[in-house]
């Protein structure tokens, strides 16, 4: 599989997703996890939470961030950007996609919004490419220097 393959691939299940679980951690590296309403623009994703809450002070402290969606881990680089209003393409998104989410928190006046630059993506799968036996494989795609690794992991 070629980057912009594996890409397309990674960002076909993240725009097909709506939720993920956040982890984020302090600067002594203590972690929390969180799930989040997520949604993508522009090959970022966004969520938007509460700017009292942990992740938030963590984020403060330390913008490295990883998310789960499934067998997907990506990770990236968490910068805070304002309210939620401030950024009204990303808003729509969250009205169609989490409509819920939109009535019950965009206009929150302690609202904040996330954007995740990502650096990384691992993604789990099946390789059938070997003949007799099928093998757990990761596929790794570097978002910065636009590289793609597969890890075969030999079951036993």
């Amino acid at each position: 599989m070629e980057y912009l393959q594996a890409y397309e691939k990674i960002f076909k299940i993240i725009n097909s997703s709506k939720l993920a679980v956040v982890a984020t951690a302090n600067k002594k590296g203590i972690v929390a996890a969180s799930q989040v309403c997520i949604v993508c623009d522009d090959n970022n994703i966004y969520f938007q939470t509460d700017k009292s809450f942990e992740k938030i002070q963590n984020i403060k402290e330390n913008s490295n961030i990883s998310l789960n969606i499934g067998a997907l881990s990506l990770k990236g680089k968490a910068e805070i950007i304002g309210h939620p209003t401030l950024h009204p393409k990303i808003v729509e998104k969250f009205k169609i996609n989490h409509p819920k989410t939109y009535e019950c928190y965009t206009n929150l006046p302690n609202e904040i919004l996330v954007k995740i630059n990502l650096t990384e993506a691992k993604l789990w799968g099946i390789d059938s490419s070997k003949t007799n036996n099928k093998n757990e494989s990761i596929l790794v795609l570097d978002f910065i220097n636009k590289k793609i690794n597969t890890i075969i992991c030999d079951k036993m």
